[in-house]
């Protein structure tokens, strides 16, 4: 009796954890345009196993500064020499862009908290959600990057334009479109919901098959309801060494119309289907600190436009750290920037994330 406790003591000790399988970064697309519809986001090929869950809370802070190239000549400076627009100035001079199809002036940084809830539905299928807060404020990072961008890094008119400051102009042919400067805040914006599948699990790989869906239930800025965007893909998983973890997989995204005024004011006739994908690499030699590095390809959202590059494909880079805090749970520091600079994806995000497994 003993030597069969002894044995059942020595197994119990014995058995090793398996590591916490965080899956890839959730990045996402922060343009300010761009919130309003669904964009290519990377899942997780993993399944957490039936009857487990996993509960995150992901947390961005993001500036964008980006504006039609028209406006490098014909834009107001405040008393410092910076660039300032204000209501009155925009509907005194939109006639002055009416031989413009698209203007649009876009500076503000974005706050947007993800609640995520995974269930293992089976062992090899998954069900989650996603629910959405967001806050548009003029922010505090501008400085930061401005101080980044004089070590070499420049970005046309950053230095040009007045600090932390909110506004967001889209005229159409000389008629003002949408503008902005009122500052929202923890507006709960349209969920995610979606299933992800297992279809191979051999030897270091995972390969998954995933479906999403958007469902438009509130309004983006007060005023956009989009509609039942969708989409689905492939996401996988290989590890060919148990220090290194790779990511990858792409998948496509349908953007059907929405309420009137979100048919009306997006430009171009509206949003575009498209589609992304993601390549990502983890090391894994240190049992509390892994660090990663992940590229996000995107097509472009909208169609093609004289003056503007918002057509064009997008590419961006998500550098971050893992923190395991515990067996089941995981803090994540990241940092991410647009490497492509076509003037069509958010400058700089910052963010912050704890994900537990129970």
């Amino acid at each position: 009796m003993r030597a069969a406790l002894f044995l059942l003591l020595a197994s119990l000790l014995g058995a090793q954890t398996p590591p916490l399988e965080l899956g890839p970064a959730p990045t996402r697309e922060m343009f300010p345009l761009y919130l309003v519809t669904l964009p290519y986001q990377p899942v997780d090929p993993t399944p957490l196993g039936r009857g487990r869950w996993q509960a995150s809370v992901v947390h961005l802070r993001s500036n964008t500064f980006e504006f039609s190239e028209v406006l490098k000549e014909r834009a107001p400076t405040n008393a410092a020499g910076r660039v300032v627009l204000t209501r009155e100035y925009v509907e005194a001079n939109a006639h002055a862009y009416a031989d413009v199809p698209i203007v649009f002036y876009f500076d503000e940084e974005i706050l947007r908290t993800d609640f995520r809830l995974r269930m293992g539905l089976t062992d090899r299928t998954d069900l989650w959600a996603e629910l959405p807060f967001q806050s548009h404020t003029g922010g505090y990072l501008d400085r930061l990057i401005e101080g980044f961008h004089s070590l070499g890094f420049e970005q046309y008119g950053r230095d040009q334009v007045a600090q932390d400051q909110l506004t967001l102009v889209v005229m159409e042919h000389g008629r003002i479109r949408f503008f902005n400067q009122e500052r929202l805040w923890a507006k709960f914006q349209d969920p995610t919901l979606g299933l992800t599948h297992r279809l191979v699990a051999q030897g270091p790989w995972r390969v998954s098959a995933y479906f999403t869906v958007k469902p438009p239930i509130t309004t983006s800025y007060g005023v956009y309801r989009g509609g039942w965007d969708h989409g689905g893909g492939l996401t996988a998983r290989w590890e060919p060494h148990p220090h290194h973890v790779f990511y990858g997989g792409f998948g496509l995204v349908a953007r059907p119309k929405g309420s009137e005024a979100y048919n009306r004011d997006i430009p171009g006739g509206g949003f575009r289907n498209g589609g992304g994908f993601h390549v990502g690499w983890e090391g894994r030699s240190s049992p509390r600190w892994r660090p990663y590095l992940q590229l996000l390809g995107q097509s472009g959202y909208l169609r093609r436009l004289p003056y503007q590059k918002l057509d064009r494909p997008s590419l961006q880079h998500d550098v971050g750290l893992h923190w395991l805090l515990g067996p089941r749970t995981a803090a994540t520091f990241r940092y991410l920037n647009n490497i492509t600079h076509n003037a069509n994806t958010a400058d700089m995000s910052l963010g912050l994330s704890l994900t537990h497994q129970f």
